[in-house]
């Protein structure tokens, strides 16, 4: 994979979709940065087993 894959792309819709969700949750929700940092890394623990499991085709 192309390390370019690897690093933050404003231009990547999807990327941009993660920012969004972040400064949704600061501006609606009221998190601050570290507290939505706090939630990226809950997110990433509980979605792991299924991403993993898409990634193989079996999702």
């Amino acid at each position: 994979m192309a390390a370019d894959k690897l690093r933050f792309d404003g231009t990547n819709r999807a990327h941009a979709f993660v920012v969004t969700g972040m400064i949704e949750m600061i501006e609606n929700d009221g998190l601050t940065p570290h507290e939505v940092f706090e939630v990226l890394e809950d997110i990433k623990r509980q979605t792991w087993s299924a991403l993993t499991d898409i990634h193989r085709g079996e999702g």
